[in-house]
C-alpha cells in the first residue's frame, strides 16, 4: 500500500493576492479548494494581517467608486 503524505499543500502563487482582490469566493473559484483549506492558506500567508489587507483594499475600492460617481 502507498504511504500517504500527512504533509499538507502549500499556499499556491499568487494566493494572497487573489483572496485580497476577490476575496472567498474568488479564491475558490481561482483555485477550486475547498474552505478548510482556504483558511489554512489564509493563516499561512499572514492570518489576520491577510484579512486586513483584503478589508483595506475593499475601502479604497470604495471610495474610488465613490469619488467617480461624485
Amino acid at each position: 500500500m502507498a504511504e500517504t503524505s500527512s504533509r499538507s499543500k502549500p499556499p499556491p502563487p499568487g494566493f494572497a493576492e487573489v483572496f485580497i482582490r476577490w476575496g472567498w469566493r474568488g479564491v475558490e473559484t481561482f483555485f477550486g479548494s475547498r474552505t478548510n483549506c482556504n483558511k489554512r492558506w489564509v493563516a499561512e500567508c499572514g492570518g489576520v494581517a491577510l484579512i486586513e489587507r483584503r478589508r483595506e483594499y475593499r475601502l479604497r475600492l470604495r471610495e474610488i467608486r465613490h469619488d467617480c460617481a461624485a
